[in-house]
C-alpha cells in the first residue's frame, strides 16, 4: 500500500463486497474507519449492535511483488516460486491485540495476489482459528466471489 488513505479505501471496497456477498445487514453507511489498536472497521450490525472488524489480506509476497513490478523485458513470462501463506499471515493476527468495547469478527480475504484456492485456504484456517485462543467473536473467508464462516 501506498498510504494509510489507499489501504483505508481498498478496506472499505472489500468489506462493501463482504457485505454484498454474505448478505449481512449492516448498512454501509454505518461503516467507520478506526485506527489501531483499534480493529480496521466498526459497523452497525442491525440485530447485533456495534461490531468491530479486523481485515486480512491472505497475500502471497513472491506474487505481490512480481505483479507490481513486472519486467517487461521478460516477455509477460516469469517464473515465481509461491506458497500458501495463509496460515502464518492468521496466526499474526489471531496473536495481536484490539482495543474495543464491542465484538471483533475477522475478515480474511483474496484480493488477486494468492494462487491458493478457498477449499485448500479453508482447512488450512479452521484448525487454526478453532485450536488457538484468540479475541475474536467470529472469522470469514472471502474469496473469488464468495463468502465461508472459518469460525464462530
Amino acid at each position: 500500500m501506498s498510504s494509510e488513505a489507499d489501504k483505508a479505501q481498498v478496506e472499505l471496497r472489500v468489506f462493501a463486497e463482504f457485505i454484498s456477498l454474505a448478505c449481512l445487514p449492516i448498512q454501509l453507511a454505518s461503516v467507520e474507519k478506526r485506527t489501531p489498536p483499534e480493529p480496521d472497521l466498526l459497523c452497525n450490525h442491525e440485530t447485533e449492535g456495534k461490531v468491530a472488524f479486523e481485515l486480512v489480506e491472505l497475500c502471497d509476497p513472491n506474487l505481490a511483488r512480481a505483479l507490481a513490478n513486472p519486467r517487461p523485458n521478460a516477455g509477460g513470462v516469469e517464473y515465481i516460486r509461491t506458497s500458501d501463506p495463509s496460515w502464518s499471515i492468521v496466526l499474526r493476527k489471531l496473536r495481536k491485540k484490539y482495543e474495543t468495547d464491542y465484538p471483533v469478527e475477522l475478515l480474511c480475504y483474496t484480493d488477486g495476489r494468492i494462487i491458493t484456492p478457498a477449499d485448500v485456504i479453508r482447512p488450512t484456517l479452521e484448525p487454526l482459528l478453532g485450536s488457538y485462543r484468540h479475541t475474536f467473536s467470529r472469522a470469514w473467508l472471502m474469496s473469488e466471489g464468495e463468502v465461508f464462516s472459518l469460525w464462530h
